[in-house]
Order: structure tokens, then sequence, then C-alpha cells
């Protein structure tokens, strides 16, 4: 070690160690709890600057890394202050007890400074936010005079302008040159705003929720006649000689602020990485302290500070000065048993809290250094010399830079796949649901299906991704009357609330784009909203409020029990759920759709279904429609007349159906109606043909087109008992092979209607007139005194110039009466049995009670059961024949079964009489 050697140095610098180091937990003396500082060392001896040359080299060299320390000659500081603020004859002459106030400050100043440099790592330096602002206000005014009015606000401008350059983004928003650089290249307000009005903003808010700014204010010292604001305390500090305010507490203040920063810097917290990695204390070496140059009364200070505030500070303060014969506190030797640190831990264990300014102190003797010529001098210098290779604690692992890269990019990382999943879950979600976000109501109760249709069930207005802004309309209508009827329930309790499912066979397409068949989902989803709105308008104290659940199958009714099932677990949370409407299309899947509501409990009200298998299928099950059974009669009875009429020229008949085996509602209509044509002694030419989209299995057979080209030989009947798309590729190719000139009779099942309903399609074969069976009668007009137009007209306004055409297929009248029937079903059943629970098993028995007086006048027609629990399917239900020719409107031939008080044409076959 360079200098001279001291005797026992090697004790010294073990004590030093001992005080620098800082624990991994708590802080020192781990020895005494609750312990608040660290001793004040003191170095007693004539030779201090040797003795501070040797203590900055050991601190600067300690290993793993710097202790951060400084070297403040207090001679020479006071010497200077007294040098600039001494002098009576100058403007800046400060007092004695100011000018011992001016030492303080220089000497914390020059304290921070070191602290705060990057010396000892960009990790570790040190933040001095409280001091820095208590030493600007004190340096903001050098003069004793009395402020004037405009002080404050010039203090306020300036310390904003201080905030505002310390932030990189605001100081290079308000520089010249950027300020230049936008002015005429932004908006007026993006200028005025950016430059002025924000910043002004953010330093307002700043001054109430800075930590600084509340410390200030919360600090212990110069309280009295604080008039409680920032504004005022921090005028007291710009002039605090014109207040009149102790110096001694403003030194009190600043020390108090140096030492806040000091703790907040070493404040162990979890996300504090620099708090953890500071495993030394800092040290302040104040050389050649005297009771003369105010370095005595400044360690008085700290000691006061340390007693008034009662924290710890995380602050080494070691001084060295010439021993005093009169000593106020024992010195120690380096040699003591216990050690001076022990001892010093002893008298704090005992002192508990009362501890005067002199507690602090623990001064230690060093001894004179060994002479050249004194033999211990090469051992001593060797055991100093190890001994001042001082180490500090390493920093935890987990608190280095690299760990702390490692960490932040492997939470990232985490962040990022955690973000990633969360994005592809809801995108998984949004792909599984439609489209539909986690908190979009109907998203728990929809799916896309493997055809990528949008199937289940959508209480909320969800439109299964229709594009027609007919469908659109429609279904948010239904939404909107659903909350009415959840409002006016809750208004009026005695009238309970019932829910419908509407299942039906279309509402989205296999394939992108717009389907024809949409048209018949949306009318009926019409004629259930006109059903509702006649209940929620017009229902008495007995009727329920209805609300509809709209549900989609997709195709061909294929995911119609996929939609029961979703209806099933719907109804563990909705009691209200009592039946469904519906059912599009019999095919195999309606069927099985029936299938599963029969498990489930729920009983049904079919719209268009005329299958004669249906009713067998679930004693839950009816229908509003005639059957296909009846329909091949009354086709029978029709065409005899057109042969008594001689519009036909043979007796022969060709029926036309489809090949495809999951077709029910062909095979089953085609079945009627050979047998029917059969026993009435037609010749009869069975004729299958494969529809444009086959099911599997379908066997092979001549297509749609080459039935309608070999059409044109036929002189009988043509009965088409397909649906209505094949029914179109027919007639097309009969236009184009024979239309003119000699045309066959066509005659087609009620399918067809949705075909002669559409006027666009309708008008495309103007050269091959045909007629089909309807379950209407075919005449409508929302001026008509009817319940189902009437009420179109108010909530559809913009399908009544449409609804002349449309109403022909039956599909908005069907759909109309199915749900009737149920409120009607409901409204017996609560007058017979108020306190009856409305549950789907009682609804179910109700529906049987439709007969007779109490049978519904339906815009169908009559719709009676006849009195009898089997009894499925309404008795002599509406059959009309319709005949289109070209884009004239479908003209009616005649209809048969009841219609008011009319009982239909003379041709007729015999009413149907209901089974005893």
């Amino acid at each position: 070690m360079d200098g001279p050697v001291f005797e026992h140095g090697d004790r010294l610098f073990e004590l030093l160690g001992t005080l620098v180091r800082r624990p991994e937990r708590g802080e020192l003396p781990t020895e005494v709890p609750k312990r608040d500082g660290i001793p004040i060392l003191g170095l007693l001896g004539r030779h201090e600057d040797a003795l501070a040359l040797q203590v900055e080299q050991a601190l600067k060299a300690a290993v793993p890394q710097v202790v951060p320390n400084q070297v403040v000659d207090m001679t020479a500081k006071w010497s200077g202050v007294v040098a600039e603020r001494g002098n009576p004859a100058e403007a800046k002459y400060l007092s004695v007890e100011w000018q011992r106030a001016e030492l303080c400050r220089r000497v914390l100043v020059d304290l921070a400074a070191e602290f705060s440099s990057a010396r000892h790592g960009h990790d570790r330096r040190v933040r001095f936010r409280r001091l820095g602002l208590v030493n600007w206000l004190l340096e903001m005014t050098h003069t004793a005079d009395q402020p004037d009015s405009d002080h404050g606000q010039i203090m306020l401008r300036r310390l904003r302008d201080r905030e505002l350059e310390r932030r990189r983004l605001f100081g290079f928003m308000r520089s010249p040159s950027t300020e230049v650089a936008l002015q005429g290249h932004v908006p007026w307000w993006a200028y005025l705003l950016g430059l002025h009005l924000l910043p002004v903003f953010w330093f307002r808010v700043w001054r109430g929720v800075g930590s600084e700014y509340r410390w200030l204010l919360h600090q212990p010292y110069m309280a009295p006649a604080d008039p409680g604001t920032f504004i005022g305390f921090a005028l007291r500090l710009t002039q605090p000689r014109w207040g009149r305010e102790d110096p001694q507490q403003i030194s009190k203040l600043m020390i108090n602020a140096f030492l806040e920063d000091l703790r907040v810097a070493y404040r162990r917290r979890p996300w504090r990485r620099h708090a953890h990695r500071r495993t030394a204390y800092c040290v302040a070496l104040l050389k050649g302290v005297s009771g003369p140059n105010g370095g005595l009364e400044l360690v008085r200070l700290l000691s006061e500070v340390r007693n008034d505030t009662g924290a710890f500070d995380p602050l080494l303060l070691v001084t060295s000065r010439p021993e005093d014969p009169a000593e106020p506190v024992p010195v120690r030797e380096l040699t003591d048993n216990p050690t001076p640190y022990q001892a010093w831990c002893e008298r704090l264990r005992a002192a508990g809290g009362g501890r005067n300014t002199e507690f602090w102190q623990l001064p230690v003797r060093v001894p004179e250094p060994l002479s050249d010529g004194d033999d211990r001098r090469l051992q001593q210098g060797e055991r100093t010399t190890i001994a001042s290779r001082l180490t500090v604690p390493r920093p935890p692992v987990w608190a280095g830079r690299a760990t702390t890269i490692v960490a932040v990019t492997t939470a990232l990382a985490v962040l990022a796949v955690g973000v990633g999943i969360a994005v592809a879950d809801a995108r998984d979600w949004r792909q599984q649901h439609c489209g539909l976000g986690t908190s979009d109501p109907d998203a728990r109760t929809v799916w896309r299906a493997s055809t990528s249709e949008c199937v289940g069930v959508a209480p909320h207005g969800f439109a299964f991704g229709a594009k027609d802004p007919a469908v659109r309309k429609t279904l948010s209508i239904i939404a909107e009357q659903n909350h009415r009827a959840e409002k006016i329930h809750a208004e009026d309790p005695t009238r309970p609330i019932v829910t419908l499912v509407h299942l039906s066979a279309l509402l989205s397409t296999p394939k992108s784009g717009t389907s024809q068949t949409l048209s018949y989902a949306r009318e009926q989803l019409q004629g259930v909203a006109s059903a509702q709105q006649r209940l929620l308008k017009t229902g008495g104290g007995d009727d329920p409020v209805l609300r509809i659940y709209p549900a989609s199958a997709g195709a061909g009714m294929k995911f119609g029990a996929d939609a029961a099932r979703m209806i099933e677990r719907m109804m563990r949370s909705d009691s209200t759920i009592v039946g469904v409407t519906g059912l599009d299309q019999s095919r195999r899947a309606t069927y099985n759709t029936i299938e599963e509501l029969t498990r489930v409990g729920l009983p049904m009200v079919a719209t268009t279904l005329s299958a004669d298998s249906l009713p067998g299928v679930s004693a839950l099950y009816y229908q509003v429609s005639p059957q296909n059974r009846r329909e091949a009669q009354i086709s029978v009875a029709y065409v005899g007349h057109l042969l008594a009429e001689k519009q036909l020229k043979r007796k022969a008949v060709r029926i036309v159906y489809s090949l495809d085996p999951t077709d029910e509602y062909s095979n089953n209509l085609f079945l009627d109606v050979n047998e029917s044509f059969h026993e009435a002694h037609f010749d009869t030419d069975p004729q299958g043909y494969v529809p444009a989209q086959p099911a599997a299995r379908t066997p092979h057979g001549p297509s749609a087109l080459k039935v309608g080209e070999e059409a044109c030989k036929f002189s009988g009947l043509v009965f088409f008992a397909g649906r209505s798309e094949d029914f179109e590729t027919i007639l097309n190719a009969t236009n184009n092979t024979c239309g003119g000139s000699n045309p066959p009779v066509f005659l087609g099942g009620d399918d067809v209607a949705r075909l002669g309903a559409d006027p666009a399609r309708r008008k495309a074969f103007p050269r091959v007139p045909y007629e089909f069976l309807d379950f209407t009668v075919g005449s409508a007009s929302c001026n008509d005194p009817s319940d189902l137009y009437s009420t179109m007209k108010d909530l559809f306004p913009d399908v009544c110039r449409d609804v002349r055409d449309t109403s022909l297929d039956g599909h908005a009248a069907l759909a109309f009466d199915a749900v009737n029937l149920y409120v009607k079903a409901i409204t017996r059943l609560r007058s017979a049995a108020p306190d009856l629970p409305l549950t789907p098993s009682a609804v179910w028995h109700a529906l049987s009670g439709i007969h007779d007086d109490a049978a519904l006048a339906g815009e169908s027609g009559r719709i009676d059961f006849g009195g009898r629990v089997d009894q499925q399917v309404p008795l002599d239900k509406l059959v009309s024949i319709q005949r289109v020719e070209g884009a004239q409107r479908p003209k009616q031939m005649g209809f048969c079964g009841r219609q008011g008080k009319d009982d239909g044409a003379d041709w007729c076959p015999a009413p149907e009489k209901a089974q005893q």
C-alpha cells in the first residue's frame, strides 16, 4: 500500500469493510433488530490526508464492484464559502449562520454529484430528485430582498421549464429547431396543444402526483407558518433569508432530502433490480472536520436528522480529524476486544429510543504510522494491504443486467406467446362461432358447421351470416320484440313469458353468395314476427308474452339434431322454452331432428311439412299443413275435372320424382300420387330423375334437363313431385324444346309454390304454363282485413308491395298460424288451469284441444285436430290450385278445404273425417 503504514491498519480496513458491506437481507447491524442507522465512523489522528487517501483507494479498488465514495476536504470547502459569500461589501454576502447552511448545501451537492454519476455503473446511479428540487429552489434567488408580486409566477414558470427540460420528449418538443420544423406543417390546434397546452397541463398534474413534490409538503422541517400549498412553501425556499427562516432548519431539510433520495434508491422491492444490485453503502469521507470549518456542526445536524426521522440511512459517514483532548464520546482502539463496532452495537441495544446526537459517533484512534526502520513495518504493511482489498457481496444473479435482459426477454416472449395464444384462441373462437366475439350474447349458442354454414340458436338478432338485408332486418325486429316481451313481463308478472324456437332449414348457405331459397325462410320469420307483434300489442291478461328464438339447422335440415341438443342445453337455464315451430323440408335429417326434439321433450308444430309418415315419428309432433295423401286426392279430383272439361287429351299421368333417397317429401308424394291416380284408373308413368345436388347413394337416372326435354312428347298430365329448383330446370328445358307449339300440361306439388311466388323467376318461362298446389288461397294484400298482412304492413312496409306474390307459397301464413296455434293452446290452458305451470308437456296436451268450436281460423285455412290426442294433422286443411302463365300473377283455379264459410270447389274430394 502506498504511503505511511499505520499500526493496526489492517484492523481499520476490516472495520471499514464490515460497515460498508450491505447484507443480503435487512440492513446492518444484523445483531440488533429494528436498528435505524449506521454509526458515524470518526478516524482520529494527525495524518488525516494520508489516511483519507488510503481509504479512498481501498473503496475504489473494492471487488467485485467499486464502493460509491466521495472525499470532501472540509477546510477547503469552508474557505470557498467564505471567499465567495463572506464579504460584507458584496451583494451575495451571507451571515456566518447562513454560510454554514451554504457549506451544508455545497457538501451535499458534491456528494450527490458523485453518487449519481455513471462511474459506479449506470444501474447503480442514485437519482437525487428531492435534493435537486430543494437545491434548485434555494439557488433561485441570492438576495434577502422582499420578493415582488410576480415572484411566485416567475418561480412556477422557471420550475415548469426545468421539469420539461428534464423530460426528453418535452425537451425535444420545445426546442427551437422543433418549433421551427413544426410551424406551418401541422394544424394550428395540434401546434398549440402539443407545444403549449399539453406541457402546462402535464406540469400541473405532476405537481400533485410527483414524489418529490409530495415529499416536500410532508417532510418535518420548516413546517411552522407554512401556508399548506406548494407555492407558499416553495417561495419560502427561494428567499429564505427574507422570510427569516432558521438556517439550521434549512440545512436539516437539505440533509433529509439527500438521505431520503438514498433511502428510495436502496429500498428493496421485487420489481426494482437496481436496488438489489447496491450491495455496498455509499461512503462520504469528510476530511479535516472541525468546529471552525463547520464540519462538526454538519455531522451533528446529520445525527439530529437521523434521530428526528427514525429512518435507516444507507450512508456510511466517515470523518477524519486530530483527536481533541476533551472528546465527548469515548475513543475506541482498533485493537479493543470487543471490537469498536461490537461495542457500538451493544450501546445500540441498551439505548432503545433515548439517543442523543453523540450516540451515533464511533470515534476510533488511528495510531501513528510506523517509521521506516521499524521491524514491524513490513509485516504490518502486508497485513494492511491484504485487509484493504475490500470485498463486497456480489449482486444477486437474478438482479444482474444479463439476467434481467434474459428475464425481460423471456417475459416478453411468454407474453407474446400468451398474446399469440389468446389472439389465436380469439380467432379460433370467432371462426368457430361465426365471427362473433366472446362478449356477443349469441356467440355461445351458434357455431360454424362443417359445411361453413352458421347454425344454432340466436335469441339476440344474429343473422347466421345471411347477406339478404330483409332477413337481417327481420331477425333484428324479432330480437327487439323479445326485449319488449321481457319488459312487459317485468312490468306485469301476471302475464307469463313463453319462448318458442323457430327452427329453419336454411338461414345461411353452404357456399358464399345469396341463395334464392332464403326467401321462404325470411317469409316464415316475418310470419312468426307478425304473430309475436300481435300478441305483444293486443294480448289480454290471460295471454302470455312471447319470445321467439330463431334457429338454423343448415341446408336440408342437416344439423337439426345438433340444434336440438343446443336447445336442450338452453332449457337448463331457461324454463320458458315450451315448443318449436318451423321444421322445413321432409328429409331424412328432418326426421332425425324430430326424434331428437322428442327426446328433449319439446312439442313441435311444423309449418310446411307434408310427408305422410311424419306424425308417426313422434307423438309430440303437429303440423299446420295438409299431408301428401290429401294433396294426391285433390290432384286426382282436379285432373278429373280437367278431363271433364276436355282440357286434358288423355287419361294418363307421368309422375316425376326425385331419386334422392333422403328426400322423404318427394318419395312420399310420388307414392301417394301414383296410388291415387292408379285407383282412379289413370295410366301412370313413373319417371325418376337425379336432382342437381344428389345425396350419397342416389341411383343413376336421367337429369331434370332430360326429363324436361322428353316431357314435350307426353300428351297426358305431367305431375311433378320434386323440389322447385329442379322443376325450374324442367321448365327451362321444355320451354327451349317445345315451348309455344304444344307444351305439356304440368301440375306441381306444393314445393313448386316457391317458384310460382317469385315474379322474377316466374316470368322466365312465358311459353310454358303450369299449375301447382298451394297451401293458401293465393290472394292477399297488406290492405286486406287480415291479421297477418295488416301486421306486416306495420312491421315490414317494404315487403307490402310484393306481398301479393310472396304470399302465394304460404310460408308467412303457415308460420303465422303455427305460432298462433301455440298461443291459442296456452291461452286456453291458462283459462282452464291458471295455476298450472306452462311446461312443454302441458302445452303439448293443450294442442290436441284445438278442434270444433276451439278450432283456429288461421290465415292458411281452418286448423282443427278433431279432438283426438293422436290427430296430429289438421282435418280437411285448405289446398288451392294456382295457374301460372308467364309473368302474370298466378290465378287461382279453385281450392278444397275449409276457408271461412266456404267449403271449396264442387270437384273437390270428400272432406276428411276425424278418425274414431
